[in-house]
């Protein structure tokens, strides 16, 4: 199979995903009015054979033995598939050179700037708008005495929690790019980055993540 391919298989699973997580929910409900089923059956003996009687009229037991079958069997194939997709995971995270990071706030997104930076152990990072024309750093640069370049800036390791904090209270921490002498790290949304360097940092700054 072609890497090409192997891309659009993966988009199918991961569209289909969705509709696996709606069956889901809907057996959850099912399994509600089941277990209400069951404490009405076992109020007193004459309820329990009156809803007999009305189940043997349609397929409600038939389609639940049928339903529950189904379910056993797809719990058993990811029984089976698990140890060997842990294994191809470990493989898949070893080319790994691009991860998307996701944080519940900004505070969080800035808290692993700032520690990813320095674990990075750059002297320099240069900040630019990931859209040219979206903004101009300049006001940060002329705010802190940094070096400006084009609609950037240039700064200095010791100084980065300084101008993230400058350019927060500016509302700047959005599409803004950081960059060191081999990685780069693109504040998204302001709760997601999305960082391209090495293997080796990917696994270090994905600790740092947890």
């Amino acid at each position: 199979m072609s890497l090409v391919k192997l891309e659009g298989e993966l988009l199918k699973v991961k569209e289909n995903i969705s509709k696996v997580v709606e069956v889901n929910k809907e057996f959850e409900k099912i399994l509600g009015e089941m277990k209400i089923l069951k404490s009405r059956a076992m109020a007193s003996s004459s309820a329990k054979e009156t809803i007999a009687k009305e189940l043997k009229d349609n397929e409600i037991i038939d389609l639940f033995s049928s339903v529950e079958q189904d379910f056993e069997k797809i719990r058993k194939q990811m029984m089976q598939q698990s140890v060997e997709k842990e294994m191809i995971s470990d493989f898949i995270e070893s080319l790994r050179t691009k991860k998307t990071f996701s944080f519940e706030d900004t505070g969080k997104a800035i808290l692993f700037l700032e520690s990813a930076i320095d674990a990075l152990d750059s002297s320099h990072i240069s900040a630019r708008p990931e859209y040219i024309g979206s903004m101009d750093l300049g006001e940060v640069a002329i705010e802190l005495g940094l070096h400006k370049q084009g609609s950037g800036i240039i700064i200095e390791k010791e100084r980065f929690s300084e101008a993230l904090a400058s350019m927060f209270n500016k509302s700047m921490l959005r599409n803004v790019v950081f960059e060191t002498d081999n990685s780069k790290l693109t504040l998204k949304t302001g709760r997601e980055v999305v960082v391209e360097t090495s293997n080796v940092n990917i696994r270090k700054l994905s600790r740092i993540a947890k």
